[in-house]
């Protein structure tokens, strides 16, 4: 047996899953030319594949010793199967979404006699029930990307692939090359494409817009959170990275579609159930903080997923899927800030054009955090796809919820600046802080979709209308007290790097913390209550002639999309005025944190319990930064294009252009910053743009299973709302990172949204009958207006770092690189049938834009790694029927802001996660899973500097332990 030839394991779980499709869903069998020479069955077979993209399943010793006479001539690819199969003793079984499954003798025609053929293979091939369809999937997302005209890459939903409870879309998407995860702690929550920033993808559902308000809605940023989003929910997930008028044109990065599971993908009745347990080794400050109701480790979750055709002729489909999980996500974060030396004798904060290049900190801050994380939510579909008309209908819906509930104990050194002493020696300590801040974060998505699809000959017409949301409240009481020790002072060893920072040395007084007197002060206790809601209703219809797949000659499409955005944002802060003793309400422990050699000190009161009426209210203070905060955004988009299509032989043609119209308003508070005061009423400022994006794309199909693309398109990025509408939002939380405790951001009117000209191009070359493939591709992002982050930082009288951003149009901006993905999901190796991807990307980018004063130039853009690595593994192993399965992904450090000065820029360090999963089964129906994530213990790193050359915040999240107990 060959390469190009499936084994009987891999031909079973083919067969077994009930199709085999791997064409586009609906798609139309149309005639056209067929040309097979006289040959052996299987390079009869594998041709015919090749020529009407269907794929046709077999066995290699069903068509062993057979052969083929010529066929020639106009046909459809079913007419075309039954014309190769003539006189051979072999039937074509075709499934419901394309394909044909080859069988010997007569295809079995009742359900009895195909779960008879199923279970006698089973015993025969030894594999797991529920994998069976997977594997189908995997083929239909590999044959996507195979026929695409697009450059684009795809990977399916598989249950069993994704390791981790949550097992979300980001978590996904992440094999993919060039794709980066953008963490929240120990789990991927954006994504970042080639190197461009989250705000600048465009994600869908079905071609439906996605709500999303970012972290909170206060900087309400166009990131979709992808980690709230379950894969159970979809059939595969879609990243495409060339961009024709066809696609949605406010994207740089890329589109990700998320396609809906259906009914129709499968045969009959599917049914997947998993419950499962967590074991989470960070205990954080659970059990010394004083506070009940966390979880110190345990944690567990439960998802499942049905679906099933029914009516008299199976036209109508029901997909259900369900989630909910409860864990322990427990870490300890140590941050440090930084006082930098000048030459002439001085020292400052951030650092200027006079630093001399050395640094000392000036403080060291560590907090222990308990954190419980709830998700929970679900979705359902109903499909409509009569056998007797030419037309599919289906509504969709899903509600998903996330809460986590925190506390966040901080304990504060702060050294005095003494610009003389020598590094690591008797530093004073001026002052020490303790602050507790607690929050009961709650974020929910939800959206509803209806979807026809009418076609008729080479006619297509698609309308979806969809109404998508996205809610986020969170209330947070913040309590902070501070002591002023005598004469202590503070010893530090090492010298900060971008994997480590200073480490704490003895203390001259090793109880001062212990023993001091500690009190409130002013403002440095409060409450925030915040809410922020969006809402993006679309609609979009599409039409299309002679564009499929077997299409020949000139087609078009052609179609129209209206949108609208709205985010509103408010916030109610109440400060307090108190500097009462408050030594006897704190809480000494015995508790060292990690990387610490002195017990933490905590605030004692629970916050959800504090009598706050015992506080005198900052009226002043809470008022006007209460009225900072609010904003209103509305946004309204109007697109339409037109895309002609030439196939010309084993070449294709697009050339089309799309014209972007969009006009906004933003409602924000007036403010007095002399006074401190904000006027009643909010101030309307809009604005709008058109803008023609055209784009052209060639595709040639060589011999031998190689295909080329190369693409030019223009494309937008649309400012966030958030930085457009909002007057300014301070927010002290847990996404501070960087050793600032507080953020103040600030929005930007006069914003201009980013143009890019994108250039690519990619050669594909497909081997082992389509599972295996290699992969290369190069691109090259001119960017135009690009949009940063500009970022400064101060620490006021109270001991509490700050950072202040506002975002700034760059002068230019761009990025480009190269892709190499190899990848084969039927490799034969030492007798074994392994499942194996890797990619690696390498990027250069550039940034330039204006402080006020100068031009700065950085060497990368924000989020763009100069190196992005991701490996996956799957062993399969039919003597248990299970696998063994091993992911590997790997991001170097990149900015997340430009500092006003080039020294106070910020950033994530490199960063490799190492996952391991197995399953097996136990039982006909039950199979047992176990997962262990973040196996190499490598831990979230913060950085800062021109080069990124210092760590400021350094966390640590454990491992994570499942394990699993799934049904079907």
């Amino acid at each position: 047996m060959t390469v190009r030839f499936r084994c009987d394991f891999r031909a079973f779980l083919l067969v077994t899953a009930g199709t085999a499709s791997l064409v586009i869903p609906w798609a139309r069998a149309e005639a056209r030319s067929i040309h097979i020479a006289a040959q052996p069955m299987a390079q009869a077979l594998e041709a015919l594949g090749r020529q009407t993209g269907q794929n046709i399943v077999f066995t290699p010793q069903q068509v062993a010793h057979i052969q083929v006479d010529a066929v020639n001539g106009n046909m459809t690819p079913a007419q075309a199967v039954r014309r190769v199969l003539a006189h051979s003793g072999l039937t074509a079984e075709s499934v419901n979404d394309g394909g044909f499954i080859i069988h010997s003798g007569a295809a079995a025609s009742t359900a009895e006699k195909h779960r008879a053929s199923s279970e006698k293979s089973e015993k025969k091939g030894g594999v797991n029930d529920i994998e069976k369809m997977f594997v189908v999937a995997h083929k239909k997302s590999q044959n996507e990307k195979r026929t695409s005209n697009i450059i684009m890459d795809t990977v399916a939903y598989d249950p069993f692939e994704n390791l981790g409870g949550v097992s979300s879309v980001a978590q996904s998407l992440i094999q993919l090359p060039g794709v980066t995860g953008i963490t929240d702690g120990d789990e991927p929550r954006y994504i970042s494409v080639r190197g461009i920033s989250p705000d600048l993808n465009h994600t869908t559902m079905d071609g439906i817009t996605l709500s999303s308000i970012g972290e909170s809605g206060s900087a309400g940023t166009r990131r979709v959170n992808l980690q709230d989003i379950p894969s159970e929910m979809t059939s595969r997930m879609n990243v495409y990275k060339s961009f024709t008028a066809e696609q949605d044109g406010d994207a740089i990065g890329g589109v990700i579609d998320l396609i809906p599971m259906s009914a129709f993908d499968h045969k009959g009745l599917y049914k997947y159930l998993d419950a499962y347990g967590i074991w989470s080794s960070k205990r954080g400050g659970v059990g010394a903080n004083g506070l009940s109701g966390y979880a110190p480790h345990m944690g567990e979750g439960a998802k499942g997923t049905f679906s099933d055709t029914f009516g008299k002729h199976h036209e109508f489909g029901i997909v259900l899927s369900m989630r909910y999980q409860e864990r322990a996500r427990n870490t300890t974060k140590n941050w440090q800030a930084y006082d930098y030396d000048n030459a002439d004798g001085t020292s400052s904060t951030t650092p200027g054009t006079s630093w001399d290049g050395h640094v000392r900190p000036s403080q060291y801050s560590t907090g222990e955090y308990a954190n419980d994380v709830t998700n929970i939510g679900g979705s359902g579909k109903l499909e409509w796809k009569p056998t007797d008309r030419n037309l599919y209908m289906s509504l969709m819906g899903w509600s998903y919820a996330r809460w986590e509930h925190s506390v966040m104990d901080k304990e504060d050194y702060n050294l005095k600046n003494t610009v003389t002493s020598e590094d690591g020696m008797d530093i004073p300590v001026s002052s020490l802080y303790a602050r507790r801040r607690q929050n009961e974060w709650h974020r929910q998505n939800s959206g509803i979709i209806g979807h026809i699809d009418w076609y008729k000959g080479r006619h297509d017409l698609i309308l979806r209308a969809g109404y998508t949301m996205e809610d986020y409240n969170d209330y947070q009481p913040y309590i902070a007290a501070r002591a002023y020790p005598k004469k202590l002072t503070a010893d530090y060893t090492g010298y900060p790097s971008e994997t480590g920072m200073w480490q704490q040395g003895p203390l001259s007084n090793p109880t001062a913390a212990q023993t001091a007197t500690w009190n409130l002060y002013n403002d440095g206790s409060y409450q925030t209550w915040e809410q922020a809601s969006e809402r993006v209703p679309s609609v979009r219809l599409d039409y299309s002639w002679n564009t499929g797949k077997n299409a020949k000659g000139f087609g078009i499409m052609s179609g129209f999309q209206w949108r609208e955005l709205t985010l509103d944002h408010n916030e109610q802060q109440t400060y307090y005025d108190s500097t009462e003793n408050f030594t006897g309400q704190m809480l000494q422990s015995n508790h060292v944190p990690w990387n610490n050699i002195y017990p933490e000190t905590f605030i004692g009161p629970d916050g959800y319990k504090f009598n706050w009426s015992s506080l005198t209210v900052d009226q002043k203070k809470s008022l006007y930064n209460s009225g900072i905060s609010n904003y209103r955004y509305r946004e309204n988009i109007f697109d339409g294009y037109v895309s002609l299509h030439y196939i010309w032989k084993n070449t294709a043609f697009i050339a089309g252009v799309r014209a972007d119209a969009t006009n906004y308003a933003g409602w924000i508070p007036q403010i007095n910053s002399a006074t401190q005061t904000v006027s009643s009423g909010l101030t309307k400022q809009g604005g709008s743009y058109i803008n023609p994006l055209p784009s052209f794309d060639v595709v040639h199909h060589f011999p031998q299973d190689v295909t080329m693309h190369a693409s030019y398109s223009q494309s937008i990025g649309r400012p966030a709302p958030g930085q457009i509408a909002m007057a300014a939002s301070e927010s002290c939380g847990d996404d501070d990172s960087g050793g600032a405790d507080c953020t103040i951001s600030k929005g930007n009117a006069n914003l201009k949204p980013r143009r890019s000209q994108n250039f690519d191009i990619s050669v594909d070359k497909w081997f082992n009958r389509g599972n295996g493939m290699v992969s290369l591709a190069f691109f090259s992002k001119w960017i135009k207006d690009d949009i940063v982050t500009s970022r400064s930082l101060y620490t006021d009288n109270t001991g509490t770092n700050y950072q202040v951003t506002m975002p700034v149009n760059a002068q230019s901006a761009g990025v480009k690189g190269i892709e190499f993905n190899v990848m084969d999901r039927n490799l034969h190796a030492f007798g074994q049938i392994i499942d194996l991807q890797a990619n690696v990307t390498w990027l250069k980018g550039h940034e330039s834009y204006s402080n006020g004063t100068s031009v700065v130039n950085y060497n990368a853009m924000i989020y763009q790694p100069s190196f992005i690595a991701n490996g996956m593994m799957t062993w399969h192993i039919p003597q248990i029927k299970g696998a063994l399965r091993t992911t590997v992904n790997y991001s170097g450090k990149y900015f997340t802001s430009f500092g006003a000065t080039p020294g106070a820029s910020d950033g994530f360090g490199n960063f490799l996660t190492f996952n391991l999963g197995f399953w097996h089964q136990v039982y006909p129906g039950i199979t047992l899973k176990y997962e262990v994530m973040n196996l190499a213990n490598w831990q979230p790193r913060y950085v800062t500097g021109d080069h990124l050359q210092y760590v400021d915040e350094m966390d640590n999240y454990g491992r994570a332990v499942y394990f699993h107990v799934v049904f079907n």
